[in-house]
C-alpha cells in the first residue's frame, strides 16, 4: 500500500526541486559524496541495476553501520537498537541480506543477522549495495540483496576526535600511511554510555570498542593487497524495550580478527574471520543464562576477466567454509545455582562453487547475464546429521539506451538460501525464548524482477526502480508456546515496492548546492494475504547542502510513514518526521571541525517495527574535529 501522506510529500518535494532558479553549473571539485563503486564480481550489473549514493555528507552514526546507510532508498533500520543495530534491503533482512567487509562475507549464527558491528563507521570509505536476488555474485546468503563495505586506506596521518552530550560518546581514530603510501594503518577506540529518548527516559545502549587495521597494497609483486583488522568490543548492552527488571541482555565480549590477501595470478584472495560473542541474558529473581558462540569463516577464490567475440566474460570460483561453528550455553537458577550447562551448535558448513557472467554492447545498449552453481555441505557433530544441497542461480538484464540521456533497464534473476546453521541444528535459549532447529527445512527460492528508468547529466542524477520479488519455502519462526519456538517452511511469500533517488546540484547567491530526494515505497504478503515480517514502513529524505571554498552545511528532513499490519514479533508504528543538520569547516588545510545534530526536534518514535525495539535516541548533537600532520 503507498500511504497517502507520503504520496503527498512526495510531490510536495519534487514541486520545490524543480524550481527553475536552480540551474547553474555545479564545480565537480566540491563534490564529497561516495558512491560505492562496484566491485568486480558485480561489475556486469553496473547500469542495469541503478547504483545509489549510499554515503555522502549528511549521513553519521555514533553507534551501528545500520545508522550511517539507514537513510539510502532502499536501506531501513531492522531489529532492535544499539551497536548491533541490522539492516533492511527493501524488505529482506536477517539471514535473507549478506554483509561483506572488503568482499569477506561476514556471517552470524544470531538470527537478527549481521550489522558488522565490529567495524566503525568512521572507518569506512564506501559501501556497495545490491538489491534483489544476489545469489549469482554473493551466494546463499544473498537472496534479499548484499552490502560490501569498503575500509578506508589513509594517504596521510590524521588525528579525529569526537563527543555527544547525549551517551558521553567519545571516539578518537589516529590513521596514517608510509611515505610511499604502501603500508597504511588505523586505531580507533570508541566509548558510549547509555543515551536517552525524546522523553528523557535511558536507552541500554552502552558499549566500549577498540579497533586497530593495517595493510599494506602495491601494484607490483606477488601479494598485491595485504589486509588485518582486529577489533574487540565489551560492555555492549543490548537495546531492547524490554524492562531490565523482566529481561536485559548484556554482551560482555565480542571479538573479531578479518584477514585477506590478494595475490598477482589469478587475482588469487585468501581469507579469514574469527569471531567470538559472550551474550548474557538476565531475567531477575528467576534465571540467568550465559552463552558463547565462536566461528571461524575460512575459504580462497580464484578470478580473472577475458574477452570472447564482442562478450567481457568474468568468472569466479572457490571455497567458502564455516568451521568450528559453536554455541555452549550455561543456566543458573535465581540463587546463582548451576542448573544446565550444554552444546547448543557444534556444526560446520563448506561450500564449493563456481559463477561466470558476460556482458556485451549492442547498437542500443547492452546484455548481461551470469549463472552460478554451488554445492553445500552442513555437518551437526551432536546429532552426526549431514545435509546436502546444491543450488543454481542466474540472472539476465538488459539496459537500453533512450535520448535526451535516459535509460531503461531491466533485470530478472533467480536466488537461493539454504538454512543457516541455526535453522537446521539449534536447541537452547536465546534472548527471545527457547527455539528449535528442524533438520528437515528446505531451500528458499527467489525469483526477483525489476525494470528501472534512469537519467545522468552535469547537474543531476535521477532513478526510479519498481521490483517485484517472489519467495518459496518461506522460513519463519513459529511459535509453538509461550516460551518455545522452531523454525519451519510455512508458504510462499512476495514483495513489491518502489523506490526512487533524486540529486540536483545547482548555484544560488553565489554558493554551490546540492538538493538530493529520495525513498521507498514496499508491501509484502504471504499468499494467503497475510502480512510478512520485516517489511519496513514507507520512508522519504529530503536534504540541501551548500558549499562554499572551505566549508559546507546541510539539513535534512525524514518522512516516515505509519505502518498497522499485525505480524508476529512485530507491532504498529505511528508517522514520524525528523530533522537533521551538519555544518563542517576547515579552518587550515591541515584541521577541520564539525558538528553534527540528530533529532532536532526531539521525536518520540521505535527505531523499527520489531516488537522488542527501543525508542530511539531523543536530540543529539556531535562534534568532531580532525587534525592532520
Amino acid at each position: 500500500m503507498l500511504h497517502a501522506s507520503s504520496s503527498r510529500f512526495f510531490f510536495l518535494t519534487c514541486a520545490i526541486t524543480s524550481c527553475p532558479v536552480f540551474a547553474d553549473v555545479w564545480e565537480n571539485e566540491i563534490r564529497i559524496e561516495i558512491v560505492g563503486e562496484a566491485p568486480d564480481y558485480a561489475s556486469a550489473i553496473v547500469g542495469i541495476v541503478p547504483s545509489e549514493n549510499i554515503i555522502d555528507q549528511t549521513q553519521f552514526s555514533s553507534d551501528s553501520l545500520a545508522s550511517l546507510l539507514k537513510d539510502s532508498p532502499s536501506l531501513n533500520l531492522n531489529g532492535q537498537g544499539g551497536l548491533f543495530q541490522t539492516i533492511n534491503i527493501r524488505g529482506f533482512a536477517r539471514w535473507r541480506i549478506q554483509m561483506l567487509v572488503e568482499g569477506v562475507p561476514i556471517y552470524t549464527e544470531r538470527r537478527a543477522g549481521t550489522g558488522v558491528e565490529f567495524v566503525s563507521p568512521s572507518m569506512i570509505e564506501n559501501a556497495y549495495v545490491i538489491p534483489g536476488a544476489a545469489s549469482t555474485q554473493l551466494g546463499s546468503g544473498a537472496i534479499g540483496g548484499g552490502i560490501d563495505f569498503s575500509l578506508q586506506t589513509p594517504s596521510q596521518n590524521a588525528l579525529s576526535l569526537s563527543y555527544g552530550p547525549n551517551n558521553d560518546y567519545r571516539e578518537a581514530l589516529v590513521k596514517g600511511s608510509s611515505d610511499d603510501q604502501q603500508f597504511s594503518w588505523m586505531v580507533n577506540h570508541r566509548h558510549a554510555n547509555n543515551s536517552h529518548d525524546g522523553n528523557g527516559n535511558s536507552i541500554l545502549d552502552r558499549f566500549e570498542k577498540h579497533s586497530v587495521v593495517l595493510r599494506s597494497q602495491s601494484d607490483e609483486g606477488v601479494l598485491r593487497d595485504g589486509l588485518f583488522l582486529y577489533s574487540d568490543a565489551n560492555n555492549v548492552a543490548k537495546a531492547s524495550a524490554d524492562s531490565p527488571s523482566e529481561r536485559f541482555t548484556l554482551y560482555p565480549t565480542n571479538q573479531h580478527w578479518l584477514a585477506k590477501a590478494v595475490f598477482d595470478w589469478h587475482n588469487a584472495t585468501v581469507y579469514a574471520h574469527k569471531s567470538s560473542l559472550t551474550t548474557h541474558i538476565d531475567r531477575p529473581e528467576k534465571r540467568f543464562n550465559s552463552l558463547v558462540s565462536d566461528a571461524l569463516t575460512a575459504g580462497f577464490y580464484l578470478s580473472n576477466q577475458q574477452q570472447w567475440s564482442d562478450w567481457d566474460i568474468h568468472w569466479r570460483a572457490g571455497l567458502d567454509s564455516r568451521l568450528d561453528v559453536s554455541v555452549a550455553e550455561q543456566e543458573f537458577d535465581s540463587l546463582d545455582q548451576p542448573v544446565l550447562q550444554q552444546q547448543n551448535v557444534d556444526a560446520q558448513q563448506w561450500e564449493v562453487y563456481s559463477a561466470v557472467d558476460a556482458t556485451v554492447n549492442v547498437s542500443t545498449g547492452r546484455w548481461a547475464t551470469g549463472a552460478r552453481l554451488a554445492h553445500m555441505t552442513q555437518d551437526d557433530f551432536i546429532s552426526d546429521i549431514t545435509k546436502r544441497d546444491i543450488n543454481i542461480s542466474a540472472f539476465a538484464g538488459y539496459q537500453h539506451y533512450l535520448p535526451a540521456q535516459w535509460v531503461v533497464s531491466g533485470y530478472l534473476s533467480r536466488g537461493y538460501r539454504v538454512p543457516s546453521l541455526t535453522e537446521r541444528f539449534y536447541f537452547g535459549s536465546t534472548p527471545r525464548g527457547e527455539i528449535f532447529g528442524s533438520t528437515e527445512l528446505a531451500t528458499e527460492q527467489a525469483l526477483n524482477a525489476e525494470i528501472s528508468l534512469q537519467r545522468s547529466t552535469d547537474s543531476s542524477t535521477f532513478y526510479v526502480s519498481v521490483f517485484h520479488q517472489r519467495i518459496s519455502n518461506y522460513i519463519e519462526r513459529i511459535n509453538l508456546s509461550d516460551t518455545l519456538q522452531q523454525y519451519q517452511n510455512i508458504d510462499n511469500a512476495r514483495i513489491n515496492g518502489v523506490n526512487y533517488q533524486y540529486a540536483y546540484r545547482f548555484g544560488i547567491f553565489g554558493l554551490e548546492a546540492e538538493t538530493k530526494l529520495g525513498g521507498q515505497w514496499l508491501q509484502g504478503e504471504r499468499d494467503n494475504d497475510l502480512p510478512i515480517a520485516d517489511i519496513t514502513p514507507d520512508q522519504h529524505r529530503f536534504s540541501v547542502t551548500l558549499f562554499t571554498a572551505d566549508s559546507h552545511a546541510f539539513f535534512a528532513f525524514t518522512h516516515r510513514a505509519s505502518s498497522s499490519e499485525e505480524v508476529t514479533g512485530e507491532l504498529p508504528t505511528n508517522p514520524v518526521n525528523l530533522l537533521e543538520a551538519g555544518y563542517n569547516h576547515a579552518f587550515t588545510d591541515e584541521w577541520t571541525l564539525a558538528l553534527h545534530a540528530l533529532n532536532l526536534t526531539d521525536e518520540q518514535y521505535v527505531t523499527s517495527r520489531d516488537d522488542l525495539a527501543p525508542f530511539a535516541r531523543g536530540r543529539e548533537f556531535v562534534i568532531s574535529t580532525q587534525y592532520s600532520f
